[in-house]
């Protein structure tokens, strides 16, 4: 048999205001329609569910676990209902999509244009922010789905390891270093170019600072991985990026690797959806698609080990 969802709804609401009088005011309904209501739902389960022998009224114990599952359904259609608005009113409405700066440069563009042969007429924007600011954005419900190049700090979302990608210090390809295997007493005076305020990459790297400490060494400030990159080009420095942002630049001889020991640490990419509100239905095939481009891209990136799955 298949449940009434207004019989339920009346019948939660009877037991929430104690008394058919007091839910027919609540329901604009007459007392003998919110009363007639609950006896056909009764009839359609043989079995009373509500005690009207006392002066309250009360569940039965099988009206009790009916109230129970009767509140996981109500609040499931309405995020059907829900859902439903979403996925007509999103090609209307911009899709905004979170970002850290060196994963929107380069996982991010090929997800992009897949969303944009399957939905042609939907409409997208992306905001690369720190990854503190992004973990805010999430926590409060403003983004739907960001990308990060780690763990993001606790907050109400959940989030999924998408691809890993090695970390390179790189230099100028005519650096008397260039593509050695050194240690890092080699970087003795050298200069280390750091991202801006905010990036994981260059927390990454005044961490490998710390642990080194290199005599002499010193460090300029820069913005973002494009900024890093030139700036090793032409001999400023050092610096430290994912190998994904410079796959181009070594193939052709533009940069190259300081094979350092111990390697630093792996980036992780990572999805991150909000828990603060229902995702759009433009945020699910964007979720969709994320893991679905890593998984075609896997050749270029370091073997998944997923955590938690949406």
């Amino acid at each position: 048999m298949r449940l009434n969802l207004n019989q339920l709804a009346i019948f939660a609401q009877v037991i929430e205001c104690e008394g058919f009088s007091a839910a027919g005011q609540v329901l604009f309904l007459s007392q003998s329609s919110v009363s007639k209501q609950v006896q056909n739902l009764e009839t359609s389960l043989q079995t009373l569910l509500i005690d009207r022998s006392g002066p309250k009224i009360r569940p039965t114990l099988a009206g009790e676990v009916l109230l129970e599952r009767t509140k996981e359904v109500l609040a499931l259609a309405d995020r059907a209902v829900d859902a439903v608005h979403a996925a007509a009113l999103w090609r209307q409405e911009p899709l905004v999509i979170g970002s850290t700066s060196t994963v929107s440069g380069h996982l991010l563009p090929a997800v992009l244009q897949e969303l944009r042969r399957r939905e042609p007429d939907a409409l997208f924007s992306v905001a690369v922010s720190t990854a503190d600011e992004l973990a805010e954005a999430l926590k409060e419900g403003t983004i739907g789905v960001g990308l990060s190049g780690s763990v993001l700090p606790p907050g109400r979302f959940q989030s999924k390891r998408l691809a890993g990608d090695d970390m390179l210090l790189i230099c100028a390809a005519d650096h008397p270093l260039a593509g050695k295997e050194i240690t890092p007493t080699d970087l003795s005076d050298e200069t280390f170019l750091l991202r801006e305020c905010g990036s994981q990459t260059r927390n990454q790297l005044k961490n490998l600072l710390h642990r080194w400490d290199p005599p002499g060494a010193r460090t300029l400030d820069l913005w973002g991985t494009e900024g890093i990159k030139e700036a090793v080009r032409i001999g400023l420095g050092v610096g430290l990026v994912p190998r994904r942002s410079v796959r181009l630049e070594l193939q052709h001889g533009a940069l190259a690797v300081l094979g350092i020991r111990p390697e630093p640490e792996p980036r992780t990419v990572m999805a991150n959806w909000t828990l603060a509100r229902p995702l759009t239905a433009g945020e699910d095939l964007l979720l969709k698609l994320l893991r679905e481009v890593a998984r075609a891209t896997a050749g270029a990136w370091p073997a998944e080990a997923g955590t938690a799955a949406r």
